[in-house]
């Protein structure tokens, strides 16, 4: 590699990983431009709930592909993180089949209509997203981010390609997913090359680890069921109480939220690995201050630019999706308030996956799952379409309340610290632009 891009990234981490992020949420919105380009606006609402139903996998590939796996690879010899790579993948072919066999399932019986000719889509989908997330959260687990960048620059060069074929051929939005997954498959046979794939195959699979990660995919079991079904409950409750263009509306505006997100998710990449090393070593006091400065450094950065975001978006959804998709701005307000909360959660939940006790983080999700369901399915019937993202601000509150209180309680840690941890880093961050205005 070469030295001074090496430089740059010890120097500066936060590049790399927002530069993955980055070229995530690219994917992700040329895929959203296109769609709602493409396609009527009951089509995208069905993409959207298919959308949904994948996300069901997401935090148990969280809990195994990631927390997982670099829980139990970062600082091992290369033979114990090889084993760790093989129980990992072995763990996620198993989960996905047992999901997939089920959506598949659903789909085969015609049980939703409109939807099933997607879900019978699924098992392959699920599986071709896991199998290249697989590769990359090696990377990340061996800090060559870098390497999952240009991985993701050549997924995206598949995915302009296949759209410029969809769209040449009049491809229908369920021929669209069989594209999507043929660009995944691709991305991945070429993401081996730049990983030991022989020796990890070769390596044997460590049943003590196998059971550990299965705890951290019980618990993402969990969060996923609850998680999902109630995040997405409104989703599905829009397209059942009001109609698919609402659902299109909403699934807009939650993708976009994603931007804000994506801050959080970035920095959480460099956050998750060094205090599992501090939990590892001992060192109690030094993660608890890591978790405050870090927490307090994703609100400094997100507050200015959620401000921003709500001034700005509105013209740039109409200009890109067409004014049928305009009032999913009002929707995006509310949800850009809720996000506020998220970053505290997301860490709670690493604090608690670096600790070996997963099921905390797991027990405020349900909890707050069950509230979201409940109160969704009131607002919805009393307030139409704002009552689709109310629940999830009255959730957001009541889970950061609960996790103060864990604070408190469990870790004798009172977060209004962050509070003084953001003053701090905003007059040092002051301080050194005046200095360098002098220079």
């Amino acid at each position: 590699m070469n030295k001074h891009f090496k430089n740059i990234i010890t120097k500066y981490p936060f590049v790399i990983t927002y530069s993955l992020t980055f070229s995530e949420l690219l994917f992700g919105y040329i895929l959203l431009l296109f769609i709602t380009r493409e396609y009527a606006a009951e089509d995208v609402g069905l993409w959207f709930l298919f959308f949904s139903i994948f996300n069901f996998s997401i935090n148990i590939r969280e809990g195994v592909v990631y927390v997982a796996l670099v829980k139990f690879s970062s600082g091992k010899e290369k033979i114990d993180a090889n084993q760790t790579y093989k129980t990992v993948l072995i763990a996620i072919v198993l989960i996905e089949l047992l999901i997939g066999i089920v959506i598949c399932s659903i789909g085969l019986l015609d049980l939703f209509k409109n939807l099933s000719s997607l879900l019978i889509s699924y098992p392959l989908f699920s599986l071709s997203i896991n199998l290249l997330k697989w590769v990359e959260n090696i990377h990340k687990s061996k800090k060559t981010i870098y390497i999952a960048v240009i991985i993701n620059s050549i997924t995206l060069t598949f995915l302009c390609i296949s759209l410029y074929y969809v769209h040449s051929n009049h491809l229908s939005i369920n021929q669209l997913v069989y594209c999507l997954i043929v660009v995944y498959l691709c991305s991945f046979c070429i993401s081996l090359f730049t990983i030991p794939f022989k020796k990890i195959i070769k390596s044997k699979v460590n049943k003590q680890t196998f059971s550990s990660i299965m705890l951290y995919a019980k618990q993402g079991f969990l969060k996923a069921l609850f998680g999902t079904i109630s995040s997405k409950m409104t989703l599905f409750l829009s397209a059942g109480i009001l109609s698919l263009e609402i659902t299109a509306l909403l699934g807009l505006a939650q993708r976009y939220l994603v931007i804000i997100l994506s801050i959080s998710n970035s920095i959480q990449l460099i956050f998750y690995p060094r205090i599992v090393k501090l939990f590892e070593k001992g060192s109690l006091d030094k993660l608890k201050e890591v978790f405050i400065d870090t927490l307090s450094q994703v609100y400094l950065i997100i507050l200015p630019i959620s401000i921003g975001f709500i001034i700005f978006i509105k013209p740039i959804i109409t200009f890109l999706h067409g004014n049928a998709y305009s009032d999913s701005f009002y929707l995006l307000i509310i949800l850009v308030i809720s996000s506020l909360f998220a970053p505290l959660g997301s860490f709670f939940a690493s604090y608690t996956n670096a600790k070996g006790k997963p099921q905390y983080s797991t027990n405020i999700v349900v909890f707050n799952s069950i509230l979201l369901i409940i109160t969704s399915v009131i607002f919805v019937e009393l307030y139409g379409e704002i009552g689709t993202v109310l629940p999830g601000l009255i959730t957001e509150i009541v889970g950061s309340i609960l996790i103060f209180i864990y604070f408190l309680k469990k870790e004798n840690l009172n977060l209004f610290v962050s509070v003084h941890s953001m003053k701090r880093q905003m007059k040092e961050t002051i301080s050194l632009l005046l200095k360098r205005k002098k220079i």
